[in-house]
């Protein structure tokens, strides 16, 4: 059981990654402040970025385990829709957070490393400028993508119905 939950922890946290770098491009393509590559560049280094950060994230935190511990405390079991939404709390919120705030961090660093050092802002002024207005949606978007997916990675990777 433990290999599927964490079989299940990768998969999830790989999709809410790809939907993640996607955003975080929109977001810094967007911005009239930025130079930006190309948005198909932009989007596709935005990506890796958030599947090497997610795939690392996966690995050490277990969001599964953490999500059904939030359900066993509320009385709600799988695979009702309660269950669903309170076992996404912790993909979303912890994906989001840790995943735009690093990839944030390595754009804005990149950026940063080329704006003369008499002119530029401090990093983590920059930095935090730039993440504030991609968390929320991260948020929204991460919590979205794991109620819509996570019933049918669950089915894919055979975890019963009624797992404990």
């Amino acid at each position: 059981m433990k290999k599927k939950e964490l079989l299940i922890n990768i998969i999830m946290t790989l999709i809410m990654s790809v939907f993640m770098g996607l955003l975080a491009s929109v977001f810094v393509f967007l911005s009239p402040k930025t130079e930006t590559p190309s948005l198909p560049i932009l989007m596709l280094s935005n990506v890796a970025e958030s599947i090497v950060v997610g795939l690392i994230v996966a690995l050490i935190i277990p969001f599964g385990v953490i999500g059904k511990k939030i359900c066993d405390k509320a009385g709600v079991r799988p695979p009702s829709f309660k269950f669903t939404a309170l076992n996404s709390i912790p993909y979303s919120l912890g994906n989001a957070l840790i995943i735009s705030s690093v990839v944030s961090f390595i754009n804005v660093y990149m950026a940063h490393s080329k704006i003369p050092k008499q002119v530029a802002p401090p990093l983590l002024t920059m930095w935090f400028s730039s993440w504030a207005p991609l968390l929320v949606p991260s948020i929204i978007l991460g919590y979205l993508i794991s109620i819509l997916v996570s019933p049918y990675i669950v089915k894919m990777v055979g975890v019963p119905k009624n797992h404990e």
